[in-house]
């Protein structure tokens, strides 16, 4: 209704210019719509972390919808063509994969990704990704009509965190101590213990998430890392490694094995010092870590909060999976390092973790 004053306008008398005109305001608005809806040019989905309702709700299909509109509202939601939901009461390599293969049928059927999609994971998005990403083959789809170029992992829970080996271990569990543990990992997570009800808890335990689909991928999958400190360091003694509160850096960053990991480069640390570091050790096939944010808590890594501070880069300045990762970034010595140079990414403390992706990603 906007523009319905520019069409009154239009010169009555001159139907093929009224026609020409119409079509092109339409097709501005179309292009302007899409460009809201894309990643470098290429149509990006989303893929939310564990939501812990769904524990007590099992949601329907509608309602999954619904719900990851509001996980991704902060900041992805506007600017993604589509999103992929799953039920975080079901099992990965059960009901979520059964979910996911009937909207990669449809991704398929639309044409969605034809030209190439990019997805933008959050926490367990990153497991449940990848196992469907391993089954494009057993599923008969058809990789030239459904084609993922790259996946943006924020804070991924591929590798498992012990917060949910905490969680099934004491759910079943009596006693004073197991009660003050399993309060800690409820209120962190979110979660009302129901024995055999902990859904997509059970294959986030460090052990089972590193069990699933361990083949190698073409997809290349973009980590980005949080090092941040919410809930007051409380999970802190139940996490390997630094971590952003729930997901260890040896996760995150895309280790290929659980360790006590400080960074996701043995010579950057999380903070951008320039300096020899606990590394990841080796990473997974075809994983690179991008960006660590030293402050970033887990959540602040997919919203558009600029608490997490400032962001490090650890691969810059390379082309991989259809994006130019061209990270501005200044180094030098800073109050707080001493005789140690320190590098920071242009303007991520002015930004979000997010934005500070999405805007440079885009260009």
């Amino acid at each position: 209704m906007q523009y319905q004053h520019l069409i009154t306008h239009i010169n009555n008398n001159n139907r093929c210019t009224m026609k020409f005109k119409i079509l092109f305001i339409l097709t501005a608005l179309l292009f302007s719509f899409n460009a809201k809806a894309t990643l470098a040019g290429k149509n990006l989905v989303l893929v939310h972390g564990f939501i812990s309702e769904h524990l007590n709700t099992r949601p329907d299909f509608a309602q999954l919808q619904e719900e990851s509109d509001v996980y991704w509202a902060a900041f992805w939601g506007p600017r993604a063509e589509a999103t992929l939901v799953y039920p975080s009461h079901e099992r990965v390599q059960g009901r979520i994969k059964d979910v996911v293969r009937s909207q990669f049928l449809e991704f398929e059927r639309t044409g969605l990704c034809a030209d190439g999609c990019i997805f933008v994971t959050h926490s367990t998005g990153d497991l449940v990704l990848r196992d469907a990403l391993s089954r494009l083959n057993q599923w008969g789809i058809d990789q030239n009509r459904f084609k993922v170029l790259s996946v943006i992992d924020l804070a991924g829970a591929g590798g498992g965190t012990g917060l949910a080996d905490l969680a099934v271990s004491t759910a079943e569990t009596r006693g004073p101590i197991t009660g003050v543990v399993r309060s800690i990992a409820g209120a962190v997570l979110d979660v009302n213990f129901v024995p055999g009800s902990l859904g997509v808890l059970n294959d986030l335990r460090v052990a089972a998430a590193r069990s699933i689909a361990q083949q190698n991928n073409s997809v290349p999958r973009l980590r980005v890392a949080g090092a941040g400190d919410a809930f007051v360091r409380i999970t802190k003694g139940f996490i390997r490694g630094y971590d952003d509160s729930v997901v260890g850096m040896h996760s995150a960053c895309g280790a290929r094995f659980a360790s006590d990991a400080r960074s996701c480069s043995d010579s950057i640390r999380s903070n951008g010092q320039l300096a020899r570091e606990r590394g990841p050790g080796s990473l997974l096939f075809n994983h690179f870590p991008i960006l660590m944010a030293d402050r970033g808590d887990h959540n602040e890594l997919r919203s558009n909060d600029i608490a997490g501070g400032r962001l490090t880069t650890v691969i810059n300045n390379q082309t991989i999976g259809g994006l130019d990762l061209d990270f501005q970034t200044t180094t030098g010595r800073k109050g707080w390092s001493w005789f140690t140079d320190v590098r920071e990414v242009v303007g991520s403390g002015d930004r979000s973790i997010s934005a500070s992706i999405f805007e440079t990603l885009n260009q």
